[in-house]
């Protein structure tokens, strides 16, 4: 279980910790992270008008470099923002998302990344046309896909999915920073 983090809801109504303690940040079992943990939400309510908001860095995606177009426009903002020391982790969490979303949306249906900094953390938001909730899975060893969501479970701190009135949903990922 992932131990000094309090899900909370920010005077903006987003969903924020109210304690941070970076030296308690520790992978999750496997087992452990199949399970609807407390403080690893799948689900949570976002303000519709949120993801169009002017404080979100916002890239249109489509067609067959949208994971490309997504790493390089993250790795981008957070070198603008002084977070370079994220932007490994962001960019393959962002190119997982994407990813998922071309695979499960369609090839053919209009994407968005939406990034947020906030106070000790970042957000990368991949928005899609689909009302399905991403699934994590296990696949065993002879399978060859599968395994986006578990790499970004690995490598956020909290991630989850949001339902966008009349759009479909956001995967998100956050990221804590010092």
């Amino acid at each position: 279980m992932l131990r000094g983090v309090a899900m909370g809801l920010s005077h903006a109504g987003l969903p924020t910790r109210t304690k941070v303690d970076l030296a308690l940040r520790r992978p999750l079992d496997a087992t452990a992270r199949l399970q609807c943990t407390p403080g690893r939400p799948r689900v949570v309510r976002m303000p519709s008008g949120w993801w169009d908001s002017p404080a979100v860095a916002a890239c249109a995606l489509s067609g067959a470099q949208s994971a490309r177009t997504a790493r390089r426009f993250t790795r981008n903002r957070l070198e603008q923002w002084g977070l370079v020391s994220l932007a490994d982790d962001a960019e393959v969490i962002v190119g997982e998302l994407v990813a998922n979303a071309v695979m499960h949306a369609g090839s053919g249906q209009p994407l968005g990344l939406r990034l947020l900094r906030r106070t000790g953390e970042v957000m990368c938001a991949v928005l899609d046309s689909s009302d399905h909730a991403p699934v994590l899975k296990t696949p065993d060893s002879t399978e060859e896909a599968g395994r986006g969501l578990q790499m970004v479970d690995a490598l956020s701190d909290v991630w989850g999915w949001s339902p966008v009135t009349g759009r479909g949903k956001a995967v998100w990922a956050i990221l804590f920073c010092g």
